[in-house]
């Protein structure tokens, strides 16, 4: 293990407020104390796509609880280790819009633009049948999500065992 890994761990425990993306459905969880919350999978950003499992949702917040899957959250840290969705978000990890600029003579060119990021959402069920060739329905189970590019495209099925 690299000094560098262990610095970042560091840097990483030292946080207090973070974004991510609201990637699964909200469940019920039972707390420490036996109370029950409402939770759901949160996608953070990092080189790695990396899924927070169940992060409970602080008390009172309903516009969280009616959010939809894609939608940007704020978390903190509640004690030494655990995150909690606090609210929503403007910012969404993992979207960067990139706009390409050439410069001539003083002079510059918008050339294009690149939106990089990533969706996590349900298969449609006009996706179901379409996205393993020649295998129809019944191979990706209704409600499968799959991770698509800003453009559409399919980058991988999110299946769970």
């Amino acid at each position: 293990m690299s000094i560098r890994k262990i610095i970042d761990w560091a840097v990483q425990d030292q946080k207090t407020d973070m974004k991510g993306k609201i990637v699964g459905d909200f469940h019920q969880l039972q707390d420490n104390a036996g109370n029950w919350v409402w939770a759901c999978d949160v996608e953070i950003g990092g080189g790695e796509t990396t899924n927070l499992r169940s992060v409970p949702i602080a008390a009172n917040n309903l516009d969280v609880i009616y959010a939809e899957q894609g939608k940007g959250v704020s978390m903190s840290r509640i004690g030494s280790a655990k995150w909690t969705i606090t609210g929503l978000s403007k910012v969404i990890t993992n979207t960067v819009h990139t706009m390409l600029v050439s410069f001539k003579d003083d002079i510059w060119e918008i050339t294009g633009s690149v939106m990089v990021g990533n969706v996590i959402r349900p298969i449609t069920y006009g996706e179901l049948g379409t996205l393993i060739a020649g295998s129809g329905y019944g191979v990706l189970p209704y409600g499968a999500q799959a991770k698509f590019d800003y453009y559409g495209n399919l980058i991988d099925l999110m299946l769970e065992n």
